[in-house]
């Protein structure tokens, strides 16, 4: 609609919601947008720990444990995954409906929705299921009623017609594809380290922080171990041009915009060195990430394996230490290339 006010689509983490006063805490964020004149949209996770604690649950019943729990994608027609799909989609329509109540108790008048109530819809699969399309007619409707729509993120309905989540991080996911089905002007993730830094700083104290990012990097940085952003939300907010902003509750602290791709002339942006640390059981691989310029040939670790390769104008080098050193390592590289 011509002159309509501007969406903005909210996504508040577990690590932000670990209680209701941090609830009460996002939805004066959102108080806040409303009163600047723009039309929220909020997507919630479960409460912090929350989905461990239901997968723990449920492996409790399993004699074996279930290590399938830890698969996803799993057949439509397995009633364990349909069963685990319905117990862990509660972690999330609970957020939603008492955000929807912090709303309502301030005066602003709020609905929660599931997510399918919301329009997303999935493949036939449980935990782990790929969003295949959205509608955004449930959302609009409500944004035209003058309501402050509260998702359940993380979950959707199948063509099956059950419900369905998306696996670990998916409620980045729901909020990217919510905020590209509506046009939103962008997509505002709250995160309780705030902005996206050129490395983990429980691992490397020094890291700095990054005001501008480019998608690519960041969706490579995901895929190499990396937690800050899901790689198929960044992959889904590049191809549908959307602007990111990583950030904090706090609205003076610093935010990171990531910008669906990289500019041209002026407007490029600034060559950044970033590093991801994926632990496994026994290994864990330190990946240097940035423009081809900037990485070196070979990291200077003593590791059991390496390699490197380039993805568009980026390029990966990476290096393979035993998992007890990554925190050493990560440390290492940063000194030798990013400080």
């Amino acid at each position: 609609m011509a002159g309509s006010p501007p969406i903005v689509v909210d996504k508040f983490g577990g690590s932000v919601l670990r209680t209701p006063a941090d609830i009460a805490a996002a939805v004066a964020v959102v108080e806040r947008q409303r009163a600047a004149g723009m039309r929220p949209v909020v997507v919630v996770s479960a409460f912090e720990g929350v989905t461990d604690t239901i997968l723990g649950a449920a492996r409790v019943l399993f004699p074996e444990g279930a290590s399938w729990l830890r698969e996803s994608g799993h057949a439509h027609d397995s009633p364990f995954a349909r069963e685990t799909d319905r117990a862990l989609a509660t972690g999330e329509a609970l957020s939603a409906a008492l955000f929807a109540l912090g709303l309502q108790a301030r005066g602003v008048p709020a609905r929660s929705f599931s997510g399918a109530e919301a329009g997303i819809r999935t493949a036939a699969a449980h935990l782990g299921a790929e969003v295949r399309r959205v509608l955004s007619r449930p959302l609009r409707s409500a944004l035209n009623d003058g309501l402050v729509p509260v998702a359940a993120g993380f979950q959707g309905i199948g063509r099956h017609g059950e419900l369905t989540t998306l696996g670990r991080g998916g409620t980045d996911l729901s909020a990217v594809v919510l905020a590209v089905a509506l046009r939103a002007d962008r997509c505002e993730l709250f995160k309780d380290v705030g902005g996206v830094m050129e490395a983990d700083p429980v691992l490397v104290p020094g890291a700095r922080f990054l005001p501008l990012v480019d998608a690519a990097q960041l969706e490579l940085l995901a895929e190499l171990g990396s937690e800050v952003v899901h790689p198929v939300a960044v992959r889904r907010a590049r191809r549908g041009r959307l602007r990111l902003v990583v950030r904090a509750l706090d609205d003076a602290a610093p935010q990171t915009i990531v910008r669906p791709g990289v500019g041209r002339g002026a407007e490029e942006v600034p060559g950044a060195l970033m590093l991801a640390v994926d632990r496994k059981e026994r290994l864990a691989r330190i990946s240097l990430v940035g423009p081809a310029g900037l990485v070196p040939e070979l990291l200077p670790l003593p590791a059991s394996g390496e390699g490197s390769f380039d993805a568009g104008p980026m390029r990966v080098v990476w290096a393979e230490v035993p998992v007890e050193q990554a925190a050493a390592a990560a440390q290492a590289v940063h000194a030798a290339f990013m400080a």
